[in-house]
């Protein structure tokens, strides 16, 4: 199928939120292709997407274990478009979070914690506006959280992983089944191995196994989907067709 208006529409959803969960990917190519083959649209998408150094990636969230599509400008730090919406402060904040996720041990931070950065950091930020501000980065995926504490988002993962390997190297430990690094994951009590929780859920749902390293039985999983994960499709496709007009492909920016 040529590329056309229906791959636009879904490019500029996923632009718009940045992570888009893979149900609402799948509800909105049956409605515009009438099929559910979604790697052949993606695919199609990401060829038009390559020569402008952007890409969708297909990224499960450490946490909730739920698949995004996300968007991806693979050229650009994506935190300095985030400097024209947020005040250094808001932005000092974030990395510094950030940095606390990555080197503890428990990769997760308490949001009494993330609000009590504040007073370490060089400019002003009142603790309100720090919660308000946390609570966005949540909304976008930037981070992720969970009975009190906040985790690495998705969008995170996505985006930024490059530069958190090579600066925190050390801090990543490697599935044990998919073989790519994790910060959050199952850890098996008699072995040590860690599993990202979707991984291992794959696994016991296909053959039932235990650790997939020495095959004992693992802890109950902490999979918990959080509630934006089971939310329903609601894309008014006429208005991001308008959208889609009115933006030349060739204009596309992260």
């Amino acid at each position: 199928m040529v590329y056309g208006k229906e791959h636009k529409i879904i490019l500029q959803t996923v632009m718009n939120e940045g992570a888009l969960l893979e149900n609402r990917v799948n509800e909105l190519i049956m409605k515009l292709f009438d099929h559910n083959n979604t790697t052949k649209i993606l695919r199609e998408i990401n060829a038009k997407l390559q020569p402008l150094y952007m890409t969708i990636k297909c990224i499960n969230c450490e946490v909730t274990g739920q698949l995004y599509w996300i968007f991806v400008n693979t050229v650009e730090d994506k935190t300095t478009s985030l400097q024209s919406e947020f005040s250094q402060a808001e932005l000092s904040l974030l990395r510094s979070v950030f940095s606390e996720i990555v080197t503890s041990n428990s990769h997760c931070i308490s949001s009494t914690f993330c609000l009590n950065l504040c007073s370490s950091l060089n400019q002003k930020l009142t603790k309100t506006s720090a919660e308000e501000f946390l609570h966005e980065m949540v909304i976008r995926k930037w981070l992720c959280s969970k009975g009190g504490k906040y985790y690495m988002g998705v969008r995170s993962i996505a985006e930024l992983l490059q530069y958190f390997k090579d600066t925190y190297e050390e801090k990543f430990k490697i599935c044990s089944l998919c073989k790519q690094e994790l910060l959050y994951g199952q850890k098996c009590n008699n072995c040590n191995a860690v599993t990202h929780i979707h991984c291992l859920e794959n696994c016991t749902r296909t053959d039932g196994l235990g650790c997939p390293s020495c095959h004992q039985p693992m802890p109950e999983l902490s999979h918990n989907q959080s509630d934006y994960a089971n939310c329903t499709m609601d894309v008014d496709i006429e208005n991001v067709l308008q959208e889609v007009e009115m933006t030349e492909f060739s204009q596309v920016k992260g």
